[in-house]
């Protein structure tokens, strides 16, 4: 996929909703009724234990959020962000970084519902240039309770862009002090020999003054191994982190004890997506994944 400027994007210097209804290929009407609609969303919780509300776009409304993000994934972006990005992961986001340095890392708490319906509108109207109403419309369609959907998929890229001011900030501080600088969607990494405490509360101080607030702060030394981004920083490289290796095991033993049927072929599938995602670490999972076949009746 091609990237290009931002002024290049389908989303710059929109001059009314009719142009917008126009290029999302939905009619004004139509469009203007999503906006201003109620029951745009479906809102349910998610986790065993720490439950987690999800808000996710419904059908036409999330036909337009699609396209909204794939606009904006192709608008180039500083070699920082690795996510949303094509051919970028959480994997390359940790491979950045080296357990040889010293690493501070910082997440945004309630990234997505902290990310405001107003901020979304200056996104749009004084960075995309778009007219006034047409911002407005849009801050109203990829928005839910005044912040962004936590079930969307233009809620990770779309916070970048609404927080870029904030995200190149910090990239300016990480340059000055000569540090490796990456973010993965709420999480902040910097690495190098100034990454200390007083650099972390630094960072803290950005995040603060642009409105949002900081958590999970931590400071690593050099040598000491680190998680990033779900991934292990050790002597040897990237890894699995123990807490991965633990699910596959139960989820081995599980399997073990169920019998064949509709349940344990989805706990399988499931088993071997969880290996195949292990396999972009430690390739010696692709072989076990490979190896994984449903039982013969």
């Amino acid at each position: 996929m091609r990237r290009h400027p931002l002024h290049q994007s389908r989303l710059f210097k929109v001059t009314s909703p009719a142009e917008l209804a126009k290029r999302l290929g939905i009619e004004l009407a139509e469009l203007e009724n999503l906006a201003n609609r109620d029951n745009n969303y479906k809102k349910f919780k998610v986790g065993k234990q720490k439950k987690r509300d999800v808000q996710e776009p419904k059908d036409r409304l999330k036909q337009a959020h699609i396209k909204v993000a794939r606009w904006l994934s192709r608008v180039e972006t500083p070699d920082y962000l690795h996510s949303a990005i094509r051919g970028r992961s959480y994997i390359t986001n940790a491979k950045v970084h080296s357990v040889n340095t010293n690493l501070v890392k910082v997440d945004i708490r309630a990234f997505f519902q902290n990310v405001s319906a107003h901020a979304v509108y200056l996104f749009f109207s004084e960075i995309m240039k778009c007219r006034s109403d047409v911002a407005m419309l849009l801050a109203k369609l990829l928005t839910v309770d005044g912040h962004l959907p936590t079930g969307s998929s233009v809620s990770p890229i779309l916070s970048y862009f609404a927080h870029k001011r904030m995200f190149d900030e910090i990239a300016q501080l990480a340059d000055y002090l000569n540090l490796r600088f990456t973010v993965y969607v709420d999480d902040m990494c910097l690495s190098g020999e100034k990454a200390v405490r007083a650099t972390l509360f630094r960072i803290r101080g950005i995040i603060t003054k642009h409105g949002l607030h900081s958590h999970k702060c931590r400071y690593f030394p050099a040598g000491v191994p680190r998680i990033v981004t779900g991934t292990a920083l050790t002597n040897a490289g990237v890894r699995l982190p123990h807490r991965r290796h633990l699910k596959i095991k139960k989820a081995f033993e599980a399997l073990e004890d169920m019998p064949d049927g509709e349940a344990r072929d989805k706990a399988l599938n499931a088993l071997r997506s969880r290996l195949y995602e292990a396999a972009q670490l430690e390739p010696v999972w692709g072989e076990r994944a490979r190896s994984l076949l449903p039982r013969k009746v």
